[in-house]
């Protein structure tokens, strides 16, 4: 052994020495000491995740979707299609021109409006993109239709994981056959849930969500007039999609509800359960949703 050899082998005995490179491989591998399994879990959750699960939680097939009407009929699926193309083309422009948050929150004004539905065929058409996975969350925890839709309802979920600080989030997530979609239910119901909206912990673990680089976060919200933690998100989103519904949203109702938001906010309006007519024909614009910028 050489003089240097010796020096060397001297100093990491005594722990002066920068590591090998070998030692260099190895850091991050294995939790530090001073890391709690479930922190170190976290902390190396950041990582692109494959489209296709390799064995899918939950299978879905296409009667089961049109079962839950989430399809359209034969007659009419071409024309949802494409309407929901055009909504989220708008959506990825804009997430491609800057920095914004993946996170896409789905709300309306009152009950009724179809913005859970709404949110889960969006989060269907976006799953199609072949270079993104979508994570829809179920955050309505007064009523989880996203969940109970899915078959989730037993599930441990969002408020399971904002209850419990020890819990990983990601291992909540119920991956299903259809590529590029996953779902992460509302979980158990918690009689103080919407309190929570508005706590540390639930930033902590939608960024915990948001911190898969080509993950994008839809968000089926409570609706803004029904209890004021319901806006507490609005603040995370990338971008905010106000579910309106057609002929039978009051407009005071739609315009308090963007006061809520607040000028700063980007928010979309999404006209739901639109009647054909052959003017709309004419127009352009199909059956069932259209899709407008709010202006400021």
């Amino acid at each position: 052994m050489s003089l240097i050899e010796r020096a060397l082998q001297k100093a990491r005995e005594s722990g002066d020495a920068a590591p090998t490179a070998h030692e260099r491989a190895s850091i991050g591998s294995t939790p530090k000491p001073s890391q709690t399994p479930e922190q170190h879990k976290r902390t190396t959750a950041a990582v692109e995740l494959p489209r296709i699960a390799a064995a899918p939680d939950l299978t879905i097939t296409e009667a089961f979707l049109r079962e839950k009407g989430l399809r359209a009929p034969t007659d009419q699926e071409q024309q949802q299609r494409a309407e929901y193309r055009h909504i989220k083309h708008g959506l990825f422009a804009e997430f491609r021109n800057t920095e914004m948050r993946r996170l896409v929150l789905v709300t309306s004004a009152l009950q009724g409006d179809g913005k859970s539905y709404s949110a889960a065929h969006l989060s269907l058409s976006l799953a199609v993109e072949p270079d993104h996975t979508i994570l829809l969350v179920d955050a309505d925890v007064i009523r989880p239709n996203v969940s109970r839709a899915f078959g989730l309802s037993d599930r441990p979920g969002l408020m399971d994981a904002v209850g419990d600080e020890s819990m990983d989030v990601q291992s909540l997530i119920v991956t299903t056959s259809i590529e590029g979609f996953s779902i992460l239910p509302a979980g158990r119901p918690n009689q103080n849930a919407t309190e929570y909206f508005a706590s540390a912990r639930m930033h902590e673990v939608m960024e915990q969500l948001l911190a898969v680089p080509n993950r994008i976060v839809v968000v089926d919200s409570l609706p803004l007039l029904l209890t004021t933690e319901a806006r507490a998100l609005a603040s995370l989103a990338g971008q905010i999609l106000l579910v309106v519904r057609a002929e039978i949203t009051p407009q005071s109702a739609v315009l308090k509800a963007l006061e809520l938001l607040g000028e700063s906010a980007n928010v979309k309006l999404l006209l739901n359960a639109v009647v054909h007519t052959k003017a709309l024909d004419y127009l352009g614009l199909g059956y069932g949703y259209n899709y407008y910028n709010v202006e400021k």
